[in-house]
């Protein structure tokens, strides 16, 4: 990983990789196969640093921290759509899902995958509220949904881990969890993670709406929640 040095002397970083790269071409005409891969692992190191350097400069007071830098771009693109390769950049790291996970689950970020989202345009088909859902993210896109953290979802997310292993319905667990967590902004990437990372989950929120339960979000047209969040209100 970049070292601090190294993430804020950007001027330092810029000039060491044209020159680096003034020489690439003819290194990888002439070198051996061993000099041509060192030549390229000399600007991948660069390009990383480059990339650690933005995150740092939105996260200073934490800027050795992959995870903080990660956070911190989330942060700055929050309900912006994010692919994974950006924020392999910035956190400059390659161990950027286990970050993901532990932004949500241990800091409470409200950060939904293109799977939950995809799971989300079941739940209502009005082409007016489908506009509130971005449409065609892939699995490895990811979005904050609110820079807003959640110090309750630790708790949840401790409790999705051992109610997932009951055998139930999907709908019963969903309806479980709900009236566990009443009043919490509970995400949809927690409800998919609870049914064992299936679209399932949405059949548990509809039958709770149509049972009578007032959900803040079950229909996408919520205006003080953003569509991914539920509140079952009590």
């Amino acid at each position: 990983m970049a070292s601090r040095l190294q993430i804020y002397d950007t001027e330092s970083l810029y000039s060491r990789l044209l020159d680096v790269l003034s020489n690439l071409p003819n290194r990888l005409q002439h070198g051996s196969a061993g000099e041509q891969v060192g030549e390229l692992v000399q600007v991948h190191h660069i390009l990383r640093d480059l990339g650690a350097s933005i995150g740092a400069s939105l996260a200073p007071e934490d800027s050795d921290s992959g995870r903080a830098r990660l956070i911190a771009y989330f942060r700055a693109q929050v309900g912006r759509v994010v692919h994974t390769d950006e924020l392999m950049v910035v956190a400059g790291i390659g161990d950027y899902p286990r970050r993901i996970r532990e932004a949500r689950a241990d800091h409470g970020w409200p950060i939904i995958s293109g799977m939950a989202v995809r799971d989300l345009r079941s739940l209502n088909t009005s082409r007016e509220t489908l506009k509130r859902v971005p449409g065609g993210m892939a699995t490895d896109e990811y979005i904050l949904l609110e820079d807003r953290r959640d110090v309750q979802a630790p708790e949840r997310w401790s409790a999705t881990k051992i109610m997932r292993m009951q055998e139930q319905p999907a709908r019963n667990l969903v309806r479980e969890y709900f009236e566990r967590f009443p009043n919490q902004r509970i995400t949809a990437e927690e409800l998919r993670y609870l049914v064992g990372n299936k679209s399932t989950w949405t059949l548990g929120v509809m039958e709770l709406k149509t049972s009578g339960c007032v959900i803040q979000g079950a229909d996408l047209t919520a205006s003080d929640v953003p569509p991914g969040i539920f509140i079952l209100e009590t």
